[in-house]
């Protein structure tokens, strides 16, 4: 089943891909881009949310705040609306008279060449890349893309199930729970050379193996997305309140049920952060797409009470629609402001200036890429992907 070809651009997905690069760039501040390796002084508490300082109040607030809103929360909301992406493309290009094998081709030229940005991304920028990931599986996604929606979302009950028991003895084990206070990253501070392009190289060779784990954890998310793309669920909301309406309280069961508990054992009022944490690395995948309603919600009330021309909101909007430059942006920032190779600002210091730090990294995106916008044209990388993915295809200027 396939929606109408929508009339204009709808406003949330922007909204939610710029919101969700926020919470990218604070999560992966505190897990990746602060950490030094070094053990912690006595005054410090690392947990898996944030190292918390002095028994820093502000440090605190933060890891709590990171536990509900931050951690596996802006990756499955990417994932999501990825998928809705490919979704949309694929009502678009069957619009235009595109059979199934072209509009096959279509994407997967330009998922194809995602994954060449992400692969580079992956060795040169940042080890934790996500689009390298992401775009695989959207060629797996792909390849079933005219699949009725009964087959696919069986796919995505059982690829969650077998996702789900993959992940959960990485995200917990009994001897975690007998040393819940443990590195939050694998530390850098030996270089470029080594921290980046070492790793990155390594985890890119990795790629093959690892690419199953991901296919069932992040696969069902990128699915569930382009289930609900191809059938415009947010263009015609009033036809699916239901399903938006379970997703987004699932969002709220995790924040709640498992956000607060976690945050309250990294504080250790509760025991076992480890137990939470592990929880949360399946639990938490599942908040994306009642993210994006959420969102979906947000813009609505904005443009029935006409607020969605606000210039903050057109700012976010246009970070949104060059999310991937934003993404590749923040990498560039955090490298020169933050490692310890580099200016070091921010490097192993507490959750609440690591996130402090991470906002204005998000910010600077922001303002870039409302500035960009003024030009009227795409952004750098989109501009390229578009380049790579589309070259000399027919009507390749229209897509």
């Amino acid at each position: 089943m396939t929606s109408p070809l929508p009339t204009h651009r709808i406003l949330a997905p922007d909204l939610a891909r710029g919101a969700a690069l926020l919470g990218i760039a604070v999560a992966n501040g505190i897990t990746a881009w602060s950490v030094t390796g070094l053990p912690a002084a006595a005054n410090e508490l690392e947990t898996y949310a944030g190292i918390i300082v002095n028994d820093s109040l502000w440090d605190k607030i933060m890891v709590v705040i990171g536990t509900l809103f931050v951690h596996v929360r802006g990756l499955p909301m990417f994932a999501t609306l990825l998928g809705y992406g490919i979704g949309m493309i694929l009502v678009r290009e069957q619009h235009r008279g595109a059979t199934p094998r072209n509009a096959r081709i279509i994407l997967g030229r330009r998922y194809g060449a995602l994954a060449i940005i992400g692969a580079l991304h992956t060795v040169f920028l940042f080890y934790g890349d996500i689009m390298l990931t992401y775009s695989l599986i959207a060629l797996v996604v792909v390849l079933i893309c005219t699949f009725p929606d009964r087959i696919l979302i069986s796919l995505v009950g059982v690829s969650a199930v077998i996702g789900a028991a993959l992940i959960a003895p990485w995200g917990y084990s009994p001897f975690d729970a007998v040393a819940p206070t443990m590195p939050v990253g694998q530390g850098g501070g030996s270089g470029y050379l080594i921290d980046q392009l070492y790793v990155g190289f390594g985890i890119l060779l990795r790629t093959p193996v690892q690419f199953f784990i991901d296919l069932m954890t992040l696969g069902p998310l990128i699915l569930l997305g382009f289930i609900a793309g191809r059938r415009g669920v947010l263009e015609h909301p009033d036809r699916y309140v239901i399903p938006m309406r379970i997703v987004a309280s699932i969002t709220v069961l995790v924040i709640v049920g498992v956000g607060i508990p976690w945050g309250l054992s990294a504080l250790g009022v509760l025991p076992a952060e480890p137990f939470w944490h592990g929880i949360n690395r399946v639990a938490g995948l599942w908040s994306g797409p009642g993210f994006v309603v959420w969102i979906f919600w947000g813009a609505r009330w904005l443009q029935q009470h006409h607020l969605s021309n606000r210039l903050p909101i057109r700012m976010l909007a246009a970070l949104g629609r060059m999310s991937m430059t934003g993404y590749v942006l923040q990498s560039v920032l955090f490298t020169i402001i933050m490692v310890p190779w580099g200016f070091a600002i921010g490097a192993g210091r507490g959750a609440a200036t690591v996130t402090l730090i991470a906002t204005g990294i998000w910010g600077i995106t922001v303002i870039f890429a409302y500035l960009w916008s003024r030009t009227g044209r795409r952004g750098p990388l989109e501009i390229l992907h578009r380049t790579l993915g589309y070259g000399r295809l027919p009507n390749a200027k229209h897509r």
